[in-house]
């Protein structure tokens, strides 16, 4: 099944390159064969490259530090931070900041009264309100991103570790199903409500401020791949899609040879139609998963429509591959969603993150879940750099591992250039932590949630130090106390859920499965191990085998990077391009005579290609965090009305720095031909738009309403915000933020955000028309959808059972129009009125839905009975 859909149904609405040369990995896939580029194996008699030397890879550098003129920060009495300053409108943040690819040493970051990131820089003085802000110094703090979590599954979050000794997988059917004789792993599904809430704060407690969680609950982070626009928290994104099974396996199906896999494979075409696509592919080490790669990316025409390996794509897992697989990723701007400690645990070995990093793919980080994974960022982070430390020769630097856990898991999820880096028009999704003792990224990648002083989700706070959160400038006495190993905090609990969950529900909940927190230098009870192990190399680091990998040091083609033969390459080290260095450890993957521009040196060798970057996605020499459109090359960086999005990528027709999406009228949404027509799934906002009609909420479908910006053709649409209505009546004014889908051919916006107008209402009247107009196949039935229509009477039911074979709750009057309970839930409660029955009229909401035009009344006055 899948795990996350951003599709839940409403009645009838719903949720909904850079040049590289390589051989593609499948040139014919079929149902009866694969075929496979031959392997590259070293020349007879040749021995591998010695250590050192221009084909070795190196350890990654680190990105600049600038030290800021500002005067020294004075440390306050206790804590991280301290307000020096009460003002009005935005907060001034002053500390380390951790730009995107530069370190600011007594920087300053501006959020603004929206929630919005207004300036990061080591001076923001010229922004206009800088002078009246309130200003929050944090001397030893380190001010970074929230961190994004790209691949957790949430709802089993009512479990511990699940410990299986030495037993070690090769797919994971194995541990899932229990085939090829090993032992199923036996684990609890479905979460409780407050179970799942008790992981969010865990969360949180971290630093995170978005997940995709492949569920969740309102509140506290994000839930980035929710089907609720609620969860998105206001942040106008399309929902990325977490999908569990993508060749429809879920039966156990595994495939050395062809590609027949499930009925149910995902579609390119339903990923294309995505910002964010996390599919599970490749998680194993033997020939079996890496054949899901195989079939995941095809040119062969039979099986090109199962080609998933595209740009909104970030594989989870992926631990199979190959290096004509990293090569695939980065000609598809394809990235990993990297989990080390759940790979470790279940098949002792990980992605060969270091090829991948060579190949220039970008990697994130990602928990897994609890059963065999990290139970909070941190952890996942702590586990990532014990490998890189002991295992990958310290080829990631600080700020690449931070990244992983910023910046590049927004790219994972669809939401770069809207969270992930500290830059202006950015939501303020931050955290800071205490770098009293560890500095710059190392803080964060050192945490331990007590030294976690501030959490914010576009400025809102929902966790950090008590006495902070106690100051009136952060505005958050009423939290509710924590302690955390020693250190008095608060966590916003139920602040953030208006009051309907408090701290010590979702505690007691959660706590009967697993703790909340462990204190930093403490290793969680029953964690999984992040120590590779399987019988082929037990021994572990030794001497004579310096990376473990259990090929003796004098054999081994990466004797510095742990790289053992693994079933997906024959049972050999990987050496794709066969030139004796392997794979983990070439710096010019895919290249056997080394010729590649070297990162930080020569932006390009004698063929003009840039070096493969993983900062640098589309290869035009500014990295992701600074380019403004950092998945197609613009070297120029042209942005003519100047916000932020470059020419070359901007969606929009008018400026819309960062989180601000698109400027549309609801007809330009509606009507297909309009020049301003937004594409398929777009992030738009729709201003002075009035509300005509609310849909109800039963606990099982999700609510929305419907609105009118005038009674022109193509003014009305059907807004969708899932558990939550935001308190608006018929004749409230609002303005919508969210993404735009057309759902069985009703057009619709899934709603982010909803703001009110306090003041100003309007009631719209019914638009007068005839049946004929409206009825199916009508002359307006497409331009008058979505609004407040009335038909005068009298209209006679002549038909009260229009479809036979299911119970409707719909009825047909005179001319042939079908009347529908949509909205007015009577005929649930009763019945549908008998034939015969007569009305002097009607009025209503105009959909479609089952190939038919309906009228959707509002309440009994819009069916008014025939004197």
């Amino acid at each position: 099944m899948r795990s996350s859909k951003y599709f839940l149904g409403l009645a009838l609405f719903s949720f909904a390159t850079v040049g590289l040369a390589v051989a593609p990995l499948v040139s014919g896939c079929t149902d009866q064969t694969v075929d496979r580029p031959a392997r590259l194996t070293r020349d007879a008699g040749g021995d591998r490259p010695e250590p050192g030397g221009e084909s070795e890879l190196k350890p990654n550098a680190s990105v600049k530090v600038t030290e800021c003129s500002r005067p020294a920060i004075a440390a306050p009495a206790s804590g991280t931070c301290q307000v020096t300053k009460p003002g009005t409108g935005a907060r001034v943040f002053q500390g380390t900041v951790l730009l995107p690819d530069e370190t600011l040493h007594r920087g300053e970051v501006v959020v603004g009264e929206d929630g919005n990131i207004l300036c990061g820089a080591c001076d923001c003085s010229t922004v206009a309100q800088y002078a009246a802000a309130s200003v929050v110094q944090c001397a030893d703090g380190v001010i970074s991103p929230g961190l994004v979590n790209p691949h957790d599954h949430i709802t089993y979050a009512n479990n511990a570790p699940v410990g299986h000794g030495t037993e070690r997988y090769a797919h994971r059917h194995e541990w899932r199903i229990g085939l090829n004789g090993h032992t199923k792993i036996t684990y609890k599904a479905s979460a409780p409500q407050n179970v799942v809430r008790f992981a969010e704060l865990r969360f949180v407690m971290g630093g995170v401020t978005s997940i995709a969680g492949a569920g969740g609950q309102p509140g506290l982070v994000r839930n980035l791949d929710s089907s609720d626009p609620v969860q998105l928290e206001g942040l106008p994104v399309q929902p990325a899609d977490s999908d569990t099974f993508p060749l429809g396996d879920s039966n156990g199906t595994m495939r050395t040879s062809d590609c027949t896999y499930g009925t149910s494979r995902t579609k390119t075409s339903a990923v294309q139609a995505l910002d964010g696509y996390l599919p599970h592919i490749s998680e194993g080490i033997n020939a079996e998963a890496h054949n899901e790669l195989a079939c995941s990316n095809v040119d062969d025409a039979t099986q090109s429509k199962y080609d998933l390996l595209g740009r909104q794509t970030a594989v989870i897992h992926g631990i199979a591959v190959t290096e004509a697989d990293a090569l695939a990723f980065r000609k598809n701007q394809t990235s990993l969603v990297w989990s080390p400690r759940s790979n470790i645990d279940l098949y002792g070995n990980t992605a060969p993150v270091t090829l991948l990093d060579a190949a220039g793919v970008r990697i994130s980080l990602g928990t897994d879940w609890v059963p065999s994974g990290s139970m909070n960022m941190l952890r996942e982070l702590k586990c990532a750099d014990d490998l890189n430390t002991k295992y990958f020769g310290k080829h990631f630097s600080d700020s690449d591992l931070w990244r992983m856990a910023t910046e590049n898991g927004a790219f994972a999820v669809g939401a770069q250039g809207l969270i992930g880096a500290i830059k202006p028009g950015y939501v303020a999704d931050l955290a800071i932590f205490n770098g009293k003792d560890k500095k710059d990224h190392r803080a964060v990648i050192d945490a331990g949630v007590e030294d976690v002083a501030l959490v914010l989700r576009g400025g809102k706070v929902l966790y950090g130090d008590a006495a902070l959160l106690d100051d009136a400038v952060i505005g958050a006495a009423d939290c509710e106390a924590l302690d955390v190993c020693s250190v008095a905090k608060k966590a916003c609990v139920a602040r953030d859920s208006g009051g309907s969950v408090k701290l010590a529900d979702i505690k007691g909940a959660g706590e009967a499965f697993y703790p909340l927190f462990f204190c930093r230098g403490e290793v969680p009870k029953d964690e999984p191990s992040c120590t590779p192990y399987r019988e082929e190399y037990k021994d572990g680091i030794k001497d004579g085998d310096q990376d473990g990998d259990g090929v003796a040091d004098d054999a081994d083609n990466c004797p510095t990077m742990f790289n053992p033969p693994r079933g997906a390459d024959g049972d050999e080290q990987a050496d794709g391009d066969g030139d004796g260095r392997g794979d983990a450890c070439d710096r010019c993957p895919g290249d056997p005579a080394n010729t590649c521009p070297v990162r930080g040196g020569a932006a390009q060798n004698q063929d003009g290609k840039p070096p493969a970057d993983p900062n640098d996605t589309d290869g035009d020499g500014v990295v992701n965090g600074k380019d403004n459109c950092p998945e197609q090359a613009n070297t120029d960086q042209a942005d003519g009305d100047g916000d932020g999005w470059g020419d070359a990528c901007d969606k929009c027709g008018t400026a819309n720095a960062g989180a601000t999406p698109c400027a549309v009228t609801v007809a330009q949404i509606r009507n297909a031909q309009a020049a301003e027509h937004p594409k398929q799934h777009g992030v738009v906002g729709i201003g002075d738009a009035y509300v005509t009609a609310l849909t109800p909420y039963d606990n099982k479908s999700p609510q929305g309403f419907y609105v009118q910006t005038g009674t022109d053709a193509y003014n009305g649409i059907y807004v969708l915000t899932g558990s939550n209505r935001y308190g608006v009546a018929i004749g409230s004014k609002v303005k919508v933020e969210g993404f735009y889908v057309e759902n069985f051919g009703v057009s619709q916006i899934n709603a982010s955000r909803v703001t009110i107008d306090p003041v100003e209402t309007k009631i719209f009247d019914p638009i007068e028309v005839a049946v004929s107009d409206i009825v199916t196949g009508g002359s307006k039935a497409e331009t008058y959808e979505s609004m407040l229509l009335k038909i005068n009477g009298p209209l006679t039911v002549t038909d009260d059972a229009p479809d036979k074979d299911i119970k409707s709750f719909e009825f047909v009057v005179t001319g042939g129009l079908r009347i529908d309970d949509l909205i007015f839930t009577k005929f649930k409660d009763s019945v549908v009125p008998p034939k015969g029955t007569t009305y002097s009229g009607m009025r209503g909401i105009l959909y479609y839905s089952f190939s038919n035009t309906k009228l959707a009344p509002r309440d009994a006055n819009d069916m008014p009975k025939a004197p």
